[in-house]
This record gives C-alpha cells, structure tokens and sequence, in this order.
C-alpha cells in the first residue's frame, strides 16, 4: 500500500456519526472530548450536549453559571450593554459565539434557567449583590431570554414551568401567541408545577401561577391537542381559616383549569400528576392511548376504579400517598372486575391503608401474568395480608423485577411467593429485623438461580456480617451486584465477607455499592484499612454513593 493510500482520511457522514455517539451517549467526558476530535463531530456532538446541559451538571453553581453565560453572551450587544451596566465587565468581556447555543435547546425548564441566570448575576454584580438588586436584574433579563429562547428556530420537545421559585419569575402568559403556538405545538412532553407558602399575601403569586397556566394550556389544547406525556406536580391545598377563604376560590379555580386541559387532549400517552379530578370520566378521550399512569396524593378511589375499567391498554400504572379514613367510600373496591390489564407490565404502589390493600389485589387480578417489575411497599400488617400474596402468586411468576418489604408474621407466604419467580433478575428486600438467622437462610433458598442484583435496605448494623454470610451461603444464584443500606458505617468485616463470596463465585460479583441510612451518616466514619479496599477495588467495583435505594425500576420520562 502506497504513502498517499495511508493518509486518506474518511469523512463520515452526521448520520453515521450521530449513530456512533449513542454508544456513548451517558458518558460525558467522552462526548467533550469528540467536540475536539474533527469537525463533523463537533457539530453533531454540541447538538447533543446543548439539547439540555443543565442535565449534566447536577445543579453545579459554578457550570451553571458558565451555561448561562453562554446563553448571555448569544444576545444582541444592546441587550448585553443594559445589563452589563450592572457589572463589573462591560459587554465586550461576553462576545457573541459562532455558535447559536439556544437553537440546539430541546428541553426547556424555567427553574434551571432562573437558577442558572442568578449565579451568573451574583458572580459579575459590581456592588454588593443583595437579592433585592439582582431581581432587578432578572427583571430586565427575562425579555431577552424569551426572545432568545421562544422564536421561529426553536425546537422543543419538553417544556417544563415549575413555579416553585416565587423571586421574578418568567412570566410565560405575556409572551406573544403566535410564536407561542409555534413553539407548543412541537413539544411531546408538559410540565407544569408551583407550590407556595400559603398566606394572604400570596394571592398575588396564585394569579400569577392561574395567567400562566390559563395561557400555556390553552395554546396546547388548541394547537398541540395529540400530546403525548404531562406531568403536573403540585400539592392540593385546602384553605380552612376564614382570611384564607380567596385563595381557596383561586386554587379551586386554577384546578378547574388544569382539569379543563386534561379532558381537551386526544392521544395522551403518559400522565403523571396528583389524583385531584372530580369527574370520574375525565380520562374518556384517552383512554385507549394511555398506556403510563403515576397518581399520588389519592383520596378518591372512584376514580382510581374508573380508570382501570376505561384504559385496558395501560403498561405502567404507579400508585402512591393514599389518605384514607371513616368518611372514604370503598364501596367501588369490591365490585366484580369488568375489565382486563392485559398489557401491565410495571405496577408500583405503596400501600399505607387496608383498602389501598384490596386495590392492590384488584389490579394483580386484572392482569395477565405479564407484570416484569413490581415494587410491592406496604406499612401495615393484616391477616389477609398473607391471603393475598398466596392469591395473586399464580399472577405474577414472570417478574423480573421486585421490591418487597418483608414482616416476620407473613415470611412463609413470601417464601412461597419468591420460589415461584424463576425469571426473577433484580431483587430488593427490605425486611423486619426481627427475623431469625433461620428464616433468613429459608429467605435466601427461596431465591432464584436466575437472581443477578440484590438490594438489601435498613440491614441491623450488629447483624450484617452474620445476615451477608447466611445470605451468600444459602444463595443458589451468582449475583453480579450486592447493595446495601446500613445504619452503620461500613468496615473491614463487611468487605471482607463480600470479598470472600465474590472468590467463591468466580469473580462473578462485578459491583458492590453501599449507603449509610441519612440519619446516621453524620455520625459515621468510614473504617475501611487501605489493603482490604485494594483487594476489594482489584475483584470488583465499589460504588460508595448509589442511586437512592427506594427507587423505583421505571424510567422516569421527564
């Protein structure tokens, strides 16, 4: 092969390159480090870090603020003076980049840009920078990030307004409709939440919340009526001291607008939001197209029965904040099953109250043995606690996913129940700690040899060495990866016994992550010797600051 024939370069095209960078699509350093690689991928590469790059800081003052920086910079030299007045660099210190940074924006939230705009300012304010003068700032900036952001080159496909911040927020009502509409009307995804210190003065902030959501809603409803997934995230407020009565009628009626919104889409996919409608038939036009249901804050079980009977086509349903007492009809509970769940596949409740109990049972019986993950929490025991798991067991036998909290009373249902699932995968106990070393070992028998990650919470510190071992001695599986949650810090005992299963398996443990319970860890330190985290580091990896270890196996969507 010829010189000239080694040094031909080949020129992938975006696609192919676009292609290649999902691979690596999580891993962020990477992805900064192609944006210098050649060109071609630079451009496709900033695209995709600029889709949303408050995602990758995880609320990092600091990047933030250089993010808004950035933004800042992109504004016309005469925005950029008005409020460079304010700082101790003058506009030229922010030249405007080759690169339209705002145009790649695909996930627009307000908090984060609010968030990010105030670092920024309280790092360049010239004097003294008291809140009070930097939301004078922000009052000037807002405009200019609606021109910025909201025009014809923007590409949205999730907006999300969180009012929860009540300093000078962007007020989305008094933006113009037209582009509004454009804009709205190619979003997949909505969110919308506030939540407020309640008091007479806040009156005025609850108008502020209703213009916005009266404006955004309805623009949705008119030019982006097929939607696909909405969240609304609030908590439903009742007003019962008399100076309160005006801001219970305002709250009421900015529910009604919600309400309204919800019934006006066609083709909802997903819907996340607090159980708060009247109107049992609220979910009529999309009942065939819902297939992710997420309520909390549930009072109102007619409700709950209605949906299931209308959306048959549901994959996902998460349940969770029951209130319940003597006045709640149940009434809705014990009638005959008229429908089927034939496509639940993922079902998450939290069951706090015997009736959300019977729920529980109603929906397993609806199904049809397809369910593959089930976070299965409760706090109370009940006799009839054991006669549902041994009634819904021939329901649920392909699970590959599950979350148990475990009481002594109720073991050898749970046993039996757990033996059945022969494709379980992921398993996560939380367990009473009254159980004896026996019905542990019995716990771990149960166990599936298809079991590959096991999550223990809330393990009795003066116990866990003596718990591991009768786990990992018991186990017919080969577990890839062991977490645990402790009220204690961990120590050389502990990573010796997970060192001693990791040999006895081969290596087959690739990942051991640990947590310390919140209310003891400021009492914790760490007592790990330096050899025993080498030979551990040299078997398998440590993770020492998990994902929280409630949860739940579903993706979130937004």
């Amino acid at each position: 092969m010829s010189r000239n024939q080694d040094n031909i370069v080949v020129n992938l095209p975006a696609d192919c390159i676009y292609e290649i960078v999902q691979y690596i699509i999580h891993d962020i350093k990477t992805l900064h480090s192609c944006v210098v690689l050649n060109r071609d991928y630079c451009q496709v590469v900033v695209r995709i870090l600029w889709r949303n790059p408050f995602k990758h800081v995880k609320q990092d003052e600091n990047k933030m603020s250089l993010i808004f920086r950035t933004y800042f910079s992109c504004l016309d030299d005469q925005e950029k003076k008005q409020v460079t007045t304010f700082f101790r660099k003058s506009d030229f210190n922010f030249p405007k980049p080759f690169i339209n940074y705002p145009s790649f924006l695909q996930e627009f939230e307000i908090f984060n840009i609010q968030t990010s705009m105030r670092s920024f300012l309280y790092q360049y304010y010239s004097a003294p920078a008291t809140e009070n003068r930097i939301n004078s700032v922000v009052h000037i900036l807002n405009p200019f990030m609606e021109k910025l952001f909201f025009n014809n080159q923007s590409n949205f496909k999730y907006l999300n307004v969180d009012l929860n911040d009540e300093r000078n927020q962007i007020d989305m009502s008094s933006f113009d409709d037209k582009i509004l509409g454009y804009v709205l009307s190619n979003i997949n995804k909505f969110t919308f939440g506030f939540g407020f210190r309640f008091d007479v003065k806040k009156l005025e902030i609850l108008k502020f919340i209703q213009k916005n959501a009266t404006k955004l809603t309805k623009i949705i409803s008119e030019y982006n009526k097929n939607i696909k997934h909405i969240q609304l995230i609030f908590t439903k407020k009742e007003f019962k001291q008399q100076k309160l009565k005006k801001l219970d009628n305002e709250f009421n009626k900015l529910l009604d607008i919600l309400s309204s919104f919800i019934i006006s889409l066609d083709n909802l996919k997903s819907l996340e939001m607090p159980c708060f409608m009247k109107d049992k038939n609220f979910i009529k036009n999309n009942s065939q197209s819902l297939t992710h249901l997420k309520l909390y804050e549930i009072r109102n079980f007619t409700i709950i029965i209605s949906i299931l009977d209308h959306c048959s086509n549901l994959e996902t349903i998460e349940l969770s904040s029951f209130y319940c007492n003597k006045s709640t009809d149940i009434s809705e509970l014990n009638k005959p099953i008229k429908s089927k769940l034939n496509n639940l596949k993922n079902f998450h409740i939290t069951i706090s109250y015997l009736p959300v109990l019977t729920l529980f049972k109603r929906i397993i019986l609806m199904s049809n043995n397809d369910i593959k993950t089930l976070y299965y929490d409760k706090y109370i025991t009940h006799s009839s606690i054991i006669n549902i798991t041994k009634l819904i067991l021939p329901f649920c036998t392909n699970i590959t996913h599950l979350f148990l909290r475990i009481f002594q009373k109720e073991l050898c249902a749970i046993i039996s129940f757990l033996k059945s699932l022969n494709h379980l995968i992921f398993l996560k106990l939380d367990w009473d700690n009254y159980l004896k070393i026996t019905q542990i070992s019995e716990l771990a028998l149960s166990f599936s040899s298809s079991l590959q990650i096991l999550e223990i919470l809330e393990i009795d510190s003066s116990m866990i060495v003596t718990i591991l071992r009768t786990l990992f001695q018991n186990m017919q599986c080969e577990l890839k990866e062991v977490s645990i949650c402790m009220g204690s810090c961990i120590h050389d005992d502990i990573l010796n016994t997970i060192i001693d299963y990791a040999r006895s398996k081969n290596n087959s443990l690739k990942v051991f992550r640990y947590s310390i319970i919140t209310s003891y860890r400021y009492f914790c330190y760490q007592k790990l010797s330096k050899d025993v985290l080498e030979e551990a580091r040299n078997l398998f990896t440590i993770d020492d600051n998990p994902e929280p270890f409630k949860r739940s196996f579903i993706e979130p969507i937004y």
